[in-house]
């Protein structure tokens, strides 16, 4: 091993108990700087071998003090001794669109905050799965089943996919009785909208039994002809008012906001554009008779 675990995108590293943010090239600790004594009483414990603890320790310096201490060289070790075993927090694992071209969890923009005073009410990233309802954040959460009834006129009633003609292709339809299918998640999920907000909510059980609620509230905006739809995640919810766009660090406490790329879905009736986007996941090419519709706010 010649360094950490690190998700595909680059921006989130294994402590082997979870993901935590990559520490940055700039604040990784010189190898000539680390007590080699350390390393060695380490890697004993956990029973790995100790050049393999020396290859990631110099990038477990989560608190940033240029220096690894006693519990940042056991995360070194344990990353090393127990395998990955949950999926990462990326675009790809958490269902958003990779044709957003914008920064995800870590360069989701990732803007980091220093641990408050006072510690915002955040969401427990560690106990509950998150997901996306087609490329728009969600959770298998909990609680029976909530329905708004919407006019059979709303624009965004109807199917979007996401993703077209790539291994991640997915639809999500929004029905006009206010309920949703989504085939990359599951649970109860329903949708309204109010003014220019598009507003989701998913209710279901977690395996501890637990029942929660969360609601995800986005901006949107229709082209003109209804055949894209624009949406940029503004806040995500559950029944208690914790911030699920805010992770902590168990480790040292700091508070990060994450941030979502605002994306497209395109309708599934509209297969001109089905069939440009298609080229566009092949090719890494724009795709201009969308792009072109970007909303001013969508960045």
């Amino acid at each position: 091993m010649s360094g950490p675990i690190y998700s595909d995108d680059g921006h989130w590293m294994w402590n082997g108990t979870e993901w935590i943010p990559a520490t940055q090239p700039q604040n990784v600790v010189p190898t000539e700087q680390i007590d080699q004594t350390a390393i060695e009483n380490a890697a004993t414990q956990v029973g790995v071998p100790a050049q393999q603890v020396a290859a990631v320790a110099p990038h477990f310096d989560l608190n940033q003090d240029g220096q690894i201490d006693q519990n940042e060289m056991m995360q070194a070790a344990q990353s090393v001794s127990n395998p990955v075993n949950i999926p990462t927090p990326t675009q790809a694992s958490m269902g958003i669109p990779a044709q957003g071209g914008a920064p995800n969890m870590g360069d989701v923009g990732i803007p980091t905050q220093g641990f408050a005073a006072t510690p915002k009410k955040v969401f427990d990233w560690k106990d509950k799965k998150v997901l996306l309802i087609g490329g728009i954040v969600t959770v298998t959460v909990a609680i029976g089943v909530l329905v708004f009834f919407l006019l059979s006129g709303n624009p965004v009633a109807g199917t979007w996919v996401n993703n077209y003609g790539s291994p991640d292709e997915a639809t999500t339809t929004y029905n006009k009785d206010g309920t949703i299918q989504s085939e990359d998640t599951t649970g109860a999920l329903t949708w309204e909208t109010d003014g220019d907000k598009l507003i989701q909510i998913a209710t279901s059980t977690l395996q501890d039994g637990e029942k929660t609620t969360v609601t995800q509230t986005a901006q949107y905006e229709l082209t003109n002809d209804n055949n894209v739809l624009w949406i940029n995640l503004i806040s995500m919810v559950d029944q208690d008012g914790n911030n699920m766009m805010i992770w902590v660090n168990p480790s040292t406490g700091n508070e990060t906001e994450l941030e979502f790329p605002c994306f497209a879905l395109l309708r599934d009736s509209a297969q001109g554009l089905l069939d440009e986007q298609a080229d566009w996941v092949n090719l890494g090419e724009p795709v201009p008779s969308y792009q072109s519709s970007k909303p001013s706010w969508c960045t």
